[in-house]
């Protein structure tokens, strides 16, 4: 029996910092726009992408005559200085999103142009990178992507060289040659980008560890198009595809070692997809009873059953820390409170999820009758055993329910209260929210539901550890989810501080957190169980720790690891109640 296969990927796949960096002024200038938003040509050459930067009113337009809006931003491959005129002379606002690396491959063509020299651009004749770079040229210019066609240039005197940023590393080494054999005394600019070089470098040591290479991205991107043809020329079964779903199971599973990589177009949500895909065949095809395990563990966790378990951990937790009883009507209106509540706003908010929880939102829509179902029964047993406890706990539900519920509905007009159309357009809402949400439901109803004292400060300080808890978990999980918030237009504390700021913050609150429970078991507020939940506090910082250090990223891992915390804290309690 062969060994378990091994998918591996590359450390470079995925959007280069140019990308990012056009993808950001797209976004950004969509968000401050009232109306629609043009690009001359497609931003970036993956169909997944464009798809949706349309859904932000973000359209390509292909010449200047067809651009309806009042404001254009030039894509990554820059544009001719004639184009750029003639968008000038139309009345256009101009957002310019060219690559840095792009834009100085025109200054320098532009500098030697001045000084009469022909510009030779090793690359594809009609790239959109090089059309603008053409258009830099003054008229004398040749564009070569071979050294036979380097056989066939004319004399010539002054010869500037210079090279489409994403040009074949192999391919150029040998044109630059055959042109300082023609042309001994012609300027040779290096202008590929070292993003550019580090991929295919990857490719090619990939290619020659494994036995097929998958490459994520545009069947029109040049840099993509360029990884699966280098692949491939170095033996590898290579397989290039932009979504998932264009993996064949039965041939990948004829592999014993996969490669990934992805094109500087494509983005990491999208790899992170063909990744899953790539493990789901390799675990049905290779059933074992540990993956067995992991794939019931797994459901859990994605189905947010793992979530509703972690909350009746807490409601036993809060309930040793605040000195109340424990309710098991309690713990069950909590935990079917949050599984319901997570599944209904990621049925109402596809868009935003399937950025950052792809197999998740795949999972919900595959079987969202069921899900749907699920969620109901969830809520309507919560609410007529809350009618059994009091009226209190009946009321706090209810409210609870119509705050969760009223998240992701869109309440306001687009000219009414300028871009905030519902309370998660709040700018880093969503990490408020479900720490209340979180704090209320195991701290507040098994207060409410054993009539215990709403203002003794025990309950205070499980109510401020629950939510301190569960906010961190949250922003970090923003942290990881950054790319796809930009893309859907979500404002979360990363976004508006940056992540090397956000985790500053996070490490605060988890030392002030840690303050406060010792604070409070010195002053009597809470009993000795609180120095115990210092052991959360800690678990808490050292997944911090472990993300920090790219220990766990995203996946099962993470949602284990993270989510562990309240499992964690409810297994002290249990500890706890028996020594």
């Amino acid at each position: 029996m062969r060994e378990k296969q091994e998918i591996k990927v590359a450390k470079t796949a995925g959007f280069c910092w140019g990308v990012k960096r056009a993808i950001d002024i797209t976004l950004e200038t969509a968000k401050e726009t009232d109306g629609p938003v043009s690009t001359y040509g497609p931003l970036i050459h993956n169909p997944q992408v464009i798809e949706t930067l349309e859904g932000k009113e973000v359209y390509a337009a292909d010449t200047v005559n067809s651009i309806t809006s009042d404001k254009v931003i030039i894509r990554t491959h820059g544009i001719a200085p004639e184009v750029r005129r003639d968008l000038k002379s139309h009345g256009l606002s101009i957002t310019d999103a060219t690559c840095p690396l792009v834009a100085r491959v025109q200054g320098l063509i532009k500098k030697y142009a001045n000084k009469g020299y022909t510009t030779v651009i090793i690359g594809d004749k009609g790239h959109a990178e090089v059309i603008g770079l053409m258009g830099f040229t003054g008229g004398r210019c040749h564009v070569v992507k071979s050294e036979e066609e380097v056989a066939e240039l004319p004399p010539m005197d002054n010869v500037c060289v210079v090279a489409q940023t994403t040009c074949d590393t192999r391919k150029h080494d040998k044109i630059v040659s055959a042109m300082k054999r023609k042309y001994p005394e012609a300027i040779v600019n290096d202008t590929i980008c070292d993003a550019t070089g580090d991929r295919q470098g990857e490719v090619l040591a990939l290619a020659s560890e494994v036995d097929a290479v998958v490459v994520v991205g545009g069947k029109n991107s040049s840099n993509t198009k360029r990884l699966a043809v280098m692949s491939e020329e170095c033996g590898a079964r290579t397989f290039h595809i932009e979504t998932e779903d264009e993996l064949d199971p039965d041939e990948i599973i004829k592999y014993e070692k996969i490669g990934l990589t992805a094109g500087a177009s494509t983005p990491t949500w999208m790899i992170e997809r063909v990744k899953n895909r790539l493990e789901k065949i390799r675990d049905t095809h290779e059933p074992s009873l540990w993956r067995k395990i992991l794939g019931l563990v797994e459901a859990a966790v994605i189905s947010n059953v793992g979530m509703a378990l972690g909350a009746v951990c807490m409601v036993f937790s809060n309930s040793i820390l605040a000195g109340i009883p424990f309710s098991w009507e309690a713990a069950y209106i909590s935990a079917a409170y949050l599984f319901s509540m997570h599944v209904l706003n990621r049925l109402n908010d596809v868009q935003t999820f399937k950025h950052n929880e792809p197999e998740t939102i795949r999972l919900y829509l595959r079987y969202k009758t069921f899900m749907v179902v699920s969620a109901s029964v969830a809520i309507f047993s919560a609410i007529a055993i809350s009618v059994t406890v009091n009226f209190y706990v009946t009321a706090v539900l209810v409210w609870a329910l119509g705050v969760g519920l009223a998240y992701t509905v869109k309440w306001f007009q687009k000219n009414e209260i300028k871009r905030i159309h519902r309370l998660k357009d709040i700018p880093a809402s969503k990490d408020v929210f479900v720490g209340v949400a979180w704090a209320v439901v195991t701290a507040l109803v098994p207060a409410l539901a054993t009539g215990s004292d709403l203002l003794s400060p025990s309950l205070a300080v499980a109510f401020v550890f629950t939510f301190t808890i569960v906010y961190i978990r949250s922003v970090l999980s923003d942290v990881r989810d950054i790319r796809g918030d930009k893309i859907v237009g979500r404002e979360t504390i990363p976004i508006i501080v940056g992540i090397p700021g956000t985790k500053v913050f996070l490490a605060g609150l988890t030392f002030g957190l840690g303050a406060v429970m010792v604070a409070s078991v010195s002053a009597g507020w809470v009993g000795p169980f609180g120095y115990v939940l210092l052991l959360s506090i800690a678990y808490t910082g050292f997944y911090l720790f472990l993300y920090d250090r790219h220990v766990i990223k995203n996946g099962l891992s993470y949602d284990l690891v993270v989510d562990g915390v309240f499992i964690f804290s409810g297994l002290l309690a249990i500890i706890w109640t028996l020594f």
